[in-house]
């Protein structure tokens, strides 16, 4: 809705995040996408030539959501890149290929086969009484405009480099243009649709831009006009007056020095250690996923890694890496750590991480398939030279190995006895290593949390996983919005299984981290500090809001 008044309009809309911002409106843009070019399209094709094409651009696209992934990932957080996981989980969804196939058989060219089936399914999720379900429309139609983008070669652009740094006004952005955001470019974004349920909400809300959704059609008029945005209650003042202008400029002045106040005190915190009023310390760790994100973790004040994926290189390349190029990356990390812990996870590939070349099994249901460990267990070779290059690399710095998806001390074992042949190898090839690299799993199912007394005696730490042990747990895909709530609101049962291993771990004399999305969660900081939880490794942007959190605590 918009009022007008002598001064210009005033809309209102919901906002996302707090934060009072001024600057030029600039609207989006997009040109004519690919679902538009169809219309100039003959609608009939050949099925053997449109399948090629359709299959080429999901490959395409595939990669791009890696990708997007991968920098979700390091600049936002965990919960935030999963985004782009569910993305990617919904170009394998059967009914949507079969719907895909149907339509190409029937002889409908690759780009209008996409843009039905995205429609289909989009109608039935916007008809559902769910915002949440509901909201996720706008994923499909993100993803049929990239398939058709991809099909015709064209090439969607939110922002032109350059310029002074404006507010964006655009019809709606998807959750892929929105990450792309440079926040050194743009102070705020407007749309005339979308809810704070959506996507592209969350996303504004983790990278901490100034937003305002579901305002209403903006006339293209107010282009280049001076515009005033207040996210804390949900305004935007276009073509202000003089008052209108100095009393925002009095509050924007006020809301920056308060900012800016809280910003110092985190700084300051960076080099002390985080203890809790009543004496407990613990460890404020980053989680990692590539070596261009060592810097920002260290500036912001991490005192180790508590996750390193190690996969990455595995998912940079079209072969398996081999152990000098594993050696090598590892010890770079580890020599920019300077003598910081890094906790390596070993391979975790399978359920929403797929590699080609490692020509997996298709599964019904692969987060309860063959993944993590198991696929280590069974290809020991692939195991032994990940591991092999992890003792290498240990020699140069403080390396811990922790190993994914145990369910069983049996599993502990076998991992043990390669990690010992390993071993065994290096001694007598001369090679150094470090002989008491810490040895550790990661706790994400139920039977580990359950067995954890018997596991603690095997093992020097846990390092609990709560995303997966969220899901097993609950019986709750985490990745599928129709029950994703059930994850968000069940939280008791999980926590009751970290605090039994805590329990048992430290009987055993070890210690216990947590590096799934539960760590960042600040609600939860003082029951982990009962918990005696040791250490709490998250995304960079959590770190330095986790270590005030954790001073803040009894």
């Amino acid at each position: 809705m918009n009022v007008k008044n002598e001064s210009g309009a005033l809309f209102h809309g919901v906002g996302i995040n707090n934060g009072c911002v001024s600057g030029k409106l600039k609207f989006f843009q997009r040109g004519r996408t690919g679902v538009e070019i169809i219309a100039d399209m003959p609608s009939a094709g050949v099925p053997d030539v449109e399948r090629a094409r359709l299959e080429r651009a999901l490959t395409q696209l595939r990669g791009r959501l890696s990708e997007l992934y991968r920098r979700t990932l390091a600049d936002v957080g965990e919960q935030e890149a999963q985004i782009f996981e569910i993305h990617a989980m919904l170009l394998e969804d059967e009914d949507f290929t079969e719907s895909l196939e149907r339509e190409i058989a029937n002889g409908c060219r690759a780009e209008l086969a996409v843009q039905n089936t995205a429609q289909q399914y989009a109608a039935l999720l916007k008809g559902l009484d769910d915002p949440y379900l509901s909201a996720r429309a706008a994923d499909l139609s993100d993803l049929s405009e990239q398939l058709c983008d991809l099909l015709n070669g064209t090439e969607r652009r939110v922002q032109e480099k350059g310029g002074e740094p404006y507010i964006l006004v655009a019809e709606d952005l998807a959750p892929s243009e929105t990450v792309s955001l440079d926040k050194s470019e743009i102070l705020g974004f407007v749309t005339f649709g979308g809810t704070p349920n959506s996507h592209t909400s969350i996303l504004a809300r983790a990278m901490g831009i100034p937003a305002l959704v579901g305002v209403g059609e903006i006339a293209p008029r107010f282009d280049g006009c001076l515009a005033l945005l207040n996210a804390a209650d949900g305004s935007l003042t276009v073509c202000p007056n003089e008052s209108q202008v100095r009393a925002f400029q009095i509050k924007q002045r006020e809301e920056n020095e308060l900012a800016k106040e809280h910003e110092r005190y985190l700084r300051s915190l960076i080099n002390k250690p985080a203890i809790t009023r009543g004496g407990h310390k613990m460890l404020i760790y980053a989680n990692v996923g590539e070596a261009h994100e060592i810097e920002p973790a260290l500036l912001n004040g991490a005192e180790g890694i508590g996750l390193l994926r190690s996969e990455f290189l595995y998912l940079s390349m079209d072969r398996y890496p081999t152990e000098e190029e594993l050696f090598e990356s590892y010890r770079d990390i580890v020599r920019k750590m300077q003598g910081k812990r890094i906790v390596i996870r070993t391979l975790d590939i399978g359920a929403d991480k797929q590699i080609p070349y490692f020509d997996l099994p298709r599964e019904e249901n692969p987060a309860l398939g063959f993944r993590g460990v198991r696929i280590c267990l069974a290809r020991e070779a692939l195991f032994k030279t990940q591991l092999r290059a992890i003792l290498r690399a240990s020699a140069h710095g403080s390396i811990s190995l922790m190993v994914p998806m145990i369910v069983s001390v049996e599993e502990v074992h076998r991992c043990r006895r390669l990690l010992d042949e390993c071993c065994a190898e290096l001694q007598n090839e001369n090679i150094r290593f470090d002989p008491n690299l810490e040895f550790g799993i990661m706790l994400e199912t139920p039977a580990a949390a359950i067995m954890s007394e018997e596991l603690a005696a095997e093992v020097d730490f846990f390092s609990v996983g709560t995303n997966d042990l969220t899901q097993y747990t609950l019986a709750a895909d985490r990745q599928n919005p129709q029950v994703a709530e059930i994850c968000e609101e069940n939280r008791e049962p999980v926590l009751r299984l970290i605090a039994q291993a805590a329990d048992a771990i430290h009987r055993h004399d070890g210690w216990i981290g947590i590096c799934g999305e539960l760590a960042a969660e600040l609600q939860l900081t003082q029951r982990f500090a009962d918990m005696r939880i040791d250490e709490l490794s998250v995304s960079v942007p959590y770190l330095l809001g986790v270590r005030e959190k954790v001073t803040a605590c009894k």
